[in-house]
């Protein structure tokens, strides 16, 4: 059976957003993104969206309704800076450049209407100017604040396990007071998928060296990324 696809393309109004629905087929004016939801039965739905901005999108937050419902179904936030650390050899998603698009899973309720509607509540231009909702934006810059807080604590503990040549028990225990969160949840992975390394300090050495490397070059990264220096959206 051929897969039944539906495409619904939503042109999106920055700084604020307004979003179309099924059976409107005038385009929005002067429109930032375009995104296009496809409803298939092959591979789950999914929708693309589209900078059709002279800016870099580094971050934003989408939210998902159902027309016919009273209240948004969702919010998902996207920001590569925050979700794209991952492990050590692993590429790096980049921002959304202008004329670039991007395609994500769709998110919905299981056995409930797929959503119909999908709006950029608030977003980070690579030139640090946010627009949209305030508490989406602030959200999108507090998330990146707490992870640059969770990268310096990961930094100082492996630079202390290094310093005084930990066992992989020794850097276990240090992770048991530490939040299941990335960089954390990488340097436990790493040690539980590794058990061998007890047997080798030198292996054990290099493994922690590279995560060290990585979260010192994810932080720069952070750090680098322009803030508005009010933290609120721009009008």
């Amino acid at each position: 059976m051929k897969a039944y696809t539906i495409a619904l393309k939503v042109l999106i109004l920055a700084p604020f957003v307004s979003a179309a629905t099924y059976g409107q087929s005038q385009p929005v004016v002067q429109s930032k993104f375009q995104i296009e939801i496809q409803a298939t039965t092959d591979g789950g739905p999914r929708f693309t969206v589209a900078n059709l901005s002279r800016k870099t999108l580094t971050a934003c937050t989408f939210q998902f309704s159902v027309s016919s419902e009273g209240r948004p179904q969702s919010e998902m936030d996207w920001d590569p800076l925050v979700q794209g650390g991952g492990d050590p050899g692993r590429s790096r998603p980049g921002p959304l450049e202008p004329g670039a698009s991007l395609t994500m899973y769709l998110p919905h309720k299981v056995g409930g209407p797929l959503p119909d509607k999908v709006e950029v509540v608030a977003g980070i231009w690579d030139d640090g100017e946010t627009f949209g909702q305030t508490v989406w934006v602030k959200m999108l810059l507090d998330h990146r604040a707490a992870l640059i807080s969770l990268y310096e604590h990961a930094i100082s503990m492996l630079q202390k396990g290094l310093d005084e040549n930990w066992t992989r028990g020794q850097y276990m225990a240090a992770l048991e007071s530490q939040p299941n969160r990335l960089p954390f949840y990488s340097i436990r992975r790493t040690l539980e998928a590794s058990p061998h390394l007890d047997q080798d300090p030198r292996l054990l050495q290099l493994a922690m060296k590279s995560l060290l490397e990585h979260f010192t070059e994810n932080l720069t990264i952070l750090r680098k990324a322009k803030l508005p220096a009010s933290g609120t959206a721009s009008p």
